[in-house]
């Protein structure tokens, strides 16, 4: 193309984009100065998808959440349209191309996922609150196919496997150091701790799961980084990110936060001693049978703790067994009550994926019942990755989700003790440790449908697949 031909093109794009503005302010929409940014989107969705989910992945952590933004529905700005967006085109450049590897489906872990999305599809034909149910499944959906079966193939080149982490920590690190800062107003009250990370994240909760998952990768980049042949600027980088992290969990106040970490800690003692899964599940199946066979003895015991949660730490961390006048434990128990209560009722499809916040009201056992306890049931979800679904979606929901879990950590566990070479090692080490913490955060707490959390859930768990899928196989390795 000449030179005059570039002109008139530029020109008459030009034109036509004033001529769009100019009818949009006619019309009173305001938001066609935006389109350049969508046609540049579009363009990178088409051309460079790849490119597209590490600008996304940058830009969840600096995510607003709007409430009540179109039909009473909230939606973070900027990335969920955004996510909803290539969600839509990459559908409609399967049916017009069919190009997937079609060997990420038949993986285990991609079988497992998609049992799991299968039976909220079903649960949510049979809901109590069926528009509820099937937004709750098509956010799960473009959740899955942005975050796990897109990121997947992108993660056949390790090194986005690095660009996907740092690419949610430098801007995970902005907003620490901004909550920080607010908080040194207030002399890093604990009172003050719970929402002072908004507007970017809603709660101290959320916030301290998000840090969580970076620690164990931080602490491996600096100890093991000259062995993972990563750079001295980067090993640095990895030390100030680490201890700045580590800070912001330390005075998010999260109580659940700082357990994960140490269940992290003992996963991570596990993995040096090279313990098999079945080994640690063994020890799990043990302390359960344990506690539910001393249960009442066990309760008694913690029903003697008056710590509330307090100003410092000693006294805040002790107060985590405090069933008795803790108001915030109290409640968790009581949700965890209704949940059970709520299977009893329905233990095969359960009342709809999504639904628990609309249904639980009347399954509130008064034994446990707290002064925050509203008749209304308009208090939020099961506070349990694992109860939720339970009371959603039935006995299979919550099966079929401890399933994925299974099955991810068999092959993490072969890629961390059986791996080709001391990245895939130690990478699958720190990705399962990782996961590690939130699902230990996730005993207590549900965020896996934010987000700011499923872009590193599922992420962590794709990464896991592409570990095994790609970075095991010596022919792959030669063609990428």
């Amino acid at each position: 193309m000449n030179l005059e031909a570039k002109n008139k093109w530029l020109i008459g794009t030009g034109i036509l984009f004033i001529l769009l503005n100019s009818i949009g302010i006619a019309f009173e929409f305001y938001w066609t100065p935006a389109l350049p940014a969508l046609a540049l989107l579009t363009l990178l969705a088409m051309l460079k998808l790849d490119v597209l989910i590490i600008i996304l992945v940058f830009l969840v952590p600096l995510s607003i959440n709007i409430e009540d933004l179109v039909l009473g529905m909230g939606l973070s700005i900027p990335d969920e349209p955004l996510i909803i967006g290539i969600f839509l085109l990459v559908i409609f450049k399967f049916i017009i191309d069919g190009e997937y590897d079609f060997r990420v489906l038949k993986h285990p872990i991609s079988i497992v996922i998609l049992i799991n999305l299968a039976w909220i599809l079903i649960t949510s034909f049979t809901s109590m609150e069926k528009i509820v149910s099937i937004k709750f499944f098509l956010s799960r959906s473009w959740f899955l196919m942005v975050f796990y079966f897109l990121a997947v193939v992108m993660f056949r080149k390790f090194e986005y496997i690095k660009y996907y982490i740092w690419a949610y920590i430098i801007p995970l690190g902005f907003v620490i150091i901004y909550t920080l800062y607010k908080h040194s107003f207030d002399n890093f009250s604990q009172v003050t701790s719970f929402e002072i990370m908004a507007p970017f994240y809603i709660a101290h909760g959320i916030y301290a799961a998000a840090i969580a998952f970076f620690i164990p990768l931080l602490f491996l980049f600096v100890v093991w980084g000259f062995r993972l042949k990563l750079s001295f600027a980067t090993v640095l980088s990895s030390l100030f990110f680490l201890i700045l992290l580590s800070s912001g969990l330390i005075l998010s106040y999260t109580r659940a936060g700082w357990i994960s970490l140490a269940a992290a800690l003992f996963f991570g003692i596990a993995l040096v001693l090279r313990l098999r899964l079945w080994h640690i599940l063994g020890v799990v199946a043990i302390a359960s049978i344990f506690v539910i066979s001393n249960f009442d003895d066990i309760f008694f015991q913690l029903y003697q703790n008056k710590q509330n949660s307090a100003e410092g730490f000693e006294k805040h961390l002790e107060s985590v067994s405090n069933v008795r006048n803790d108001v915030s434990n109290l409640e968790r128990v009581n949700r965890w009550m209704a949940a059970i209560n709520m299977v009893k009722e329905k233990p095969v499809f359960g009342f709809g994926p999504g639904a628990y916040s609309f249904t639980y009201a009347p399954f509130q056992d008064p034994e446990f019942q707290t002064p925050i306890t509203t008749a209304f049931g308009d208090q939020g979800h099961a506070h349990s990755e694992y109860l939720n679904p339970l009371a959603e979606s039935g006995w299979m929901g919550m099966i079929s989700f401890i399933l994925i879990i299974i099955v991810v950590f068999v092959k993490g566990l072969k890629l961390v003790y059986r791996g080709r070479t001391v990245n895939i090692r130690l990478f699958s080490a720190g990705i399962l440790l990782g996961l590690v913490t939130y699902l230990t955060h996730g005993l207590l707490n549900s965020y896996s449908e934010q987000d700011k959390i499923a872009v590193l859930f599922w992420g962590f768990i794709a990464m896991i697949t592409a570990l095994d899928l790609y970075h095991q196989n010596p022919e792959e390795l030669e063609e990428n």
